[in-house]
């Protein structure tokens, strides 16, 4: 785990230290502490959750071991809930599922993140 964070050491591997010029594609901006880390979402799904084994691990008391899943379809990028505890909030909205749009704020107990699509 990391230990200024909610992030461990494989996450801030795959991550941009520092925003920059971004490529096409999409991302989500991880509020961290005072730093806020950028993690390009895979092709497919990313499963979100406090487990070591989930795709994007954060370790908050508050994010489930399985609390979300981002997937592509033919409808888009969308966040579904993974029957998390605290629930997934988009948009100031609890959902089941949600369309993502660039520049949603999604929130995952007490972490929040920003969905970011770059096309």
């Amino acid at each position: 785990m990391s230990s200024t964070g909610i992030l461990n050491q494989r996450d801030r591997g795959h991550a941009f230290g520092t925003l920059p010029a971004l490529d096409l594609g999409e991302y989500l901006a991880v509020e961290d502490g005072s730093e806020v880390v950028l993690i390009p979402l895979p092709a497919g799904a990313l499963h979100i959750g406090r487990r070591p084994a989930a795709g994007l691990t954060l370790d908050d008391a508050t994010v489930s071991r399985r609390h979300a899943l981002i997937v592509h379809d033919d409808h888009g990028t969308r966040i579904l809930d993974d029957r998390s505890l605290n629930g997934v909030v988009v948009g100031g909205r609890r959902v089941n599922a949600a369309s993502l749009r660039d520049g949603d704020v999604i929130q995952l107990g007490r972490v929040r993140l920003h969905y970011l699509r770059r096309s």
